[in-house]
């Protein structure tokens, strides 16, 4: 048995991604001049990650991720060029209880990571869906947009850790999220040597299907340091509030790899969003 490295906090431990076809999308970006193979290496420098959130990876003689497996969803990514109305790099085909829901067509930049997705379901008439995503010179993540929802999100940066992520809605809602990477117990930044990435449980970037696709190296660089506090100022409508979460991890006493993650909100005891993770 491992070994853990524990912050102690509140009692508790720390605080804190067929065949091939064709149709016509005018919304696709001119593919990339000089796009580059995603590999797990190019993002996972000190740790391989082999399961995370339960779901088992699998990886080929070439570092990739080529299937990741829960108890319900299958997924498997295919590598080469994939041809619709513009080229593809990749593409990640999702079962879930065995059943086809949906494939998503990757395009890669020049740091292997994914600018374009298109989600093209199963079910014909549930249409098409892209993603658009940007990121700094470091790699790392700083803008996502969806078809869905028109949903977009702005991640701010401070010495390589996301400081603020802001979101708006075509209603007029909105919120801003601050992210800090001490907390009232954990005084000091824990270095993220995992280079684990929790949008949607740590920064409130919501990526349904395509945030398992990041322990494929296909979504950037994770920050710097793992986040430990959450504050969301929020507007719907008439009503407006603030939450705060306080993120707690487990580390391998070692090499400081998480193996596991939770947080609670609002002072509440209540652990939410719990997730574990293995390495090789």
């Amino acid at each position: 048995m491992n070994n853990l490295f524990r912050f102690a906090s509140l009692g508790c431990v720390v605080a804190s991604m067929a065949l091939v076809s064709c149709s016509d999308n005018d919304d696709a970006p001119e593919t990339p001049n000089t796009p580059v193979a995603p590999s797990m290496g190019n993002v996972f420098t000190q740790g391989t990650p082999m399961e995370v959130d339960g779901y088992k990876l699998t990886v080929n003689d070439k570092n990739q991720v080529t299937n990741l497996k829960d108890e319900w969803n299958d997924i498997t990514i295919e590598y080469g060029t994939f041809t619709r109305a513009t080229d593809f790099q990749a593409k990640a085909t999702y079962k879930y209880e065995g059943r086809e829901e949906y494939e998503i067509y990757l395009q890669l930049n020049n740091q292997g990571f994914v600018t374009y997705a298109l989600q093209v379901y199963a079910d014909a008439e549930e249409g098409e869906d892209t993603w658009k995503f940007e990121y700094n010179a470091d790699g790392r993540m700083t803008r996502l947009q969806r078809s869905e929802g028109n949903d977009e999100y702005t991640m701010t940066y401070t010495d390589g850790d996301i400081t603020k992520v802001s979101h708006s809605e075509d209603d007029g809602d909105s919120w801003v999220a601050t992210i800090s990477y001490t907390n009232d117990t954990q005084k000091t930044a824990v270095a993220n040597k995992g280079n684990v990435m929790l949008f949607d449980e740590a920064f409130s970037v919501d990526m349904d299907e395509m945030s398992i696709l990041y322990y494929a190296g296909l979504l950037g660089n994770g920050t710097k340091n793992l986040p430990m506090k959450k504050v969301v100022a929020w507007t719907e409508g008439d009503s407006s509030g603030v939450s705060t979460y306080i993120y707690f991890w487990e580390l391998l006493k070692d090499t400081d790899l998480p193996t596991a993650f939770w947080s609670t909100r609002d002072d509440s005891d209540w652990k939410e969003d719990e997730i574990s993770f293995t390495w090789k």
